[in-house]
């Protein structure tokens, strides 16, 4: 509620009228495009407002600062649904962003599961089906030992010659995993189109993704290079990556919204 009320705040100072409830406005606001649970009617409100080509901003939780920072963005969350043009150069420093030195010890090769009733996941096959070819894809390009990453709330069945990571919670924390202690032992990462590409990017361990993960600017695109991944620059990216996400205070300020117009 609290990220709600600034979003209103902000479109209110920046010149907006906000009505609540009417699928008639010329925008809808929405919470994620996971379409499960308490958010599983946002999809209708979705599929109403996209078909008739207006747009959806759409807010959930973020992946810099989780429970503080918050994701904004205009039909959806992925790399095409943000203006990434950079106002300011010191973002990342401010929001305490600090990139690690590129690893090339890690023993695995570790895939981290996301949702598949998701719209980040609509042009992609059941998970199932998802991690058994991306599985056998690898397996022609490397030996290295393969760690599956189960979401917490997504279901799959993992393949017989890989290992299982369960996430563990850290307690008292807005729902945050212990996935900085696997990164560790980690050689690359793969992921299609959710936070663990970015995290992993951060963490120096390079990452492989598909083509509208927020970090397939700096990382891999092509499996069958996965003994040579690239590790290229970061500090632009991870600028960019800072005006995706927003503090309540700032949200309210209208100044995100503001950048998301052009869009």
């Amino acid at each position: 509620m609290p990220v709600f009320q600034a979003i209103k705040q902000g479109l209110l100072k920046i010149g907006h009228t906000v009505v609540e409830h009417d699928m008639d406005a010329d925008a809808a606001v929405i919470w994620s495009v996971l379409w499960h649970g308490r958010m599983a009617k946002n999809q209708a409100v979705w599929d109403h407002f996209r078909n008739t080509n207006r747009p959806v901003l759409v807010a959930e939780v973020g992946m810099i600062h989780r429970g503080t920072t918050w994701k904004i963005g205009v039909n959806g969350t992925d790399q095409s649904c943000y203006n990434l043009n950079i106002t300011d150069k010191k973002r990342s420093k401010r929001l305490g962003l600090k990139l690690q030195p590129w690893q090339s010890q890690g023993k695995n090769i570790l895939i981290a599961v996301q949702r598949q009733d998701s719209h980040q996941w609509s042009s992609q096959p059941p998970m199932d089906q998802w991690l058994n070819n991306t599985v056998q894809t690898i397996k022609q390009y490397s030996d290295r030992p393969i760690v599956v990453r189960l979401h917490p709330r997504q279901k799959v069945q993992v393949p017989a010659n890989c290992h299982i990571q369960t996430p563990i919670k850290i307690q008292d924390t807005y729902d945050d995993f212990d996935f900085d202690k696997q990164l560790a032992k980690t050689w690359a990462l793969v992921n299609w189109n959710s936070g663990p590409g970015s995290q992993a990017i951060i963490k120096g361990v390079p990452a492989f993704v598909g083509p509208m993960s927020l970090a397939s600017s700096v990382a891999n695109l092509d499996l069958s290079q996965i003994e040579k991944p690239v590790r290229p620059d970061r500090e632009h990216w991870l600028n960019q990556l800072a005006h995706t996400e927003w503090t309540v205070e700032e949200i309210a300020t209208g100044a995100p919204i503001l950048r998301l117009e052009p869009l």
